[in-house]
């Protein structure tokens, strides 16, 4: 029997990495795989791994984003780039969001695991001349916070709680009009953004929609375009992430922020204290911890919105209650109304009303608490996730 590397980080830029890909190597070993856990800042585990797939002995290997570019195994030559076992990337944002980093690297097998089915065959486009093993769309999956034997017993002392950062430095700005290369693109651009303020989709289905708009339809079209797709994704992230609060604050719904750079949004400021109490930023350890002890989690999709992020099944893993931003794939996967609930940018005042209800009435907010964990305990945990993955590779090497 062949072994699955799993690659695991202790350091990075983004937060959830160290405890996600442990997650991630527990679930194929709950499998019955046989699981080897390559620390990647560790040469010896960076070797190991190289001779265990040199010799034949590795069915494939899992990392988030690209956490093996810039492993060498000869000047100029990474370690993946002749060996035929796939490596399989997990993203954890969009492609085009530059913290993802070079995805394109040189890699004989690259597999890529998207968050949003609108991310699909864009990493195509950003890669043109890079031929990729396969790709599918793999949301993150859930990891409840607190004791789970307790997760309908426990004290929730939080009633709504928002756990995310805002990158914003006051009021944020349209970068593209800051720049001269940008200057023939600014009305693009601008329909793009005012689009995605009204409408809850991707920053991809965004694009695509103005530019067939202006009967742009030709590939070609889009393909020009992404170099935009993130200055375009970094405002209106933050945009809605400000927006999401204003409609609490709006409907006079108390919220507990947790989460750096908030303190620089007018509309969190001038609440605090009133609507607001604003908490500092939390490790990802501690953000699972607080859905644990929140009635309603609330928030934004980051822009997933033909897919998900981890905290929509982390927060209904541990026994909270979800209001988000509207998802086509969320809408599929569960009840809205029932055991989820969604807000858009058009009715979103009155949708968010709900979680005064689900405050007060606690019935019916276990009811949706309950119905929810079933749901993503069944589909939407990291084994779900290992399941799939395991799945696609055995259909590729047919």
């Amino acid at each position: 029997m062949k072994k699955i590397i799993v690659y695991i980080l202790t350091a990075g830029k983004h937060p959830t990495m160290k405890r996600i890909s442990n997650e991630i190597a527990d679930a194929f070993e709950a499998l019955d795989n046989n699981v080897v856990r390559i620390y990647i800042e560790k040469q010896e585990d960076r070797q190991l791994a190289y001779d265990l797939m040199k010799n034949g002995e590795i069915e494939f290997s899992v990392g988030l984003n690209n956490c093996v570019y810039g492993i060498y195994t000869s000047p100029g030559e990474t370690m993946y780039k002749n060996l035929d076992t796939p490596y399989v990337s997990i993203l954890l944002d969009a492609p085009y969001n530059l913290t993802v980093d070079n995805i394109g690297f040189d890699c004989k097998n690259h597999f890529l695991c998207l968050l949003d089915k609108s991310h699909l065959g864009i990493v195509k486009k950003l890669y043109p001349h890079k031929k990729f093993y396969g790709e599918m769309f793999l949301p993150l999956g859930g990891i409840a916070g607190g004791n789970e034997d307790e997760v309908f017993s426990r004290e929730r002392p939080y009633d709504v709680v928002v756990s995310a950062s805002s990158f914003s430095s006051g009021n944020p700005v349209r970068f593209w009009h800051e720049d001269e290369a940008d200057k023939n693109f600014i009305r693009i651009l601008d329909d793009v953004a005012d689009y995605l303020l009204t409408e809850p989709v991707s920053v991809a289905e965004g694009f695509k929609y103005v530019l067939n708009e202006r009967g742009l339809y030709d590939d070609k079209f889009m393909l020009a375009m992404i170099p935009y797709y993130f200055k375009v994704f970094r405002y209106i992230k933050t945009v809605r992430r400000a927006k999401s609060i204003e409609l609490l604050v709006k409907n006079d719904i108390h919220v507990d922020i947790f989460g750096d750079g908030w303190d620089n949004v007018p509309i969190v400021r001038d609440n605090i204290g009133k609507c607001v109490r604003l908490h500092k930023g939390t490790s990802y350890q501690e953000a699972l911890d607080l859905m644990a002890r929140a009635k309603v989690v609330f928030q934004d999709q980051a822009e997933f919105n033909n897919g998900a992020h981890d905290r929509v099944f982390s927060a209904m893993l541990s026994g909270a209650v979800v209001v988000s931003e509207y998802s086509s794939y969320l809408d599929k996967e569960f009840s809205n109304g029932k055991d989820i609930f969604m807000y858009d940018w058009k009715n979103g005042i009155s949708q968010v009303n709900v979680i005064k209800e689900l405050i007060n009435d606690e019935s019916k907010r276990l009811s949706a608490a309950v119905s929810a964990y079933g749901k993503v305990n069944e589909r939407h945990r990291w084994m779900n996730r290992a399941q799939s993955i395991v799945e696609a590779m055995a259909i590729l090497r047919k």
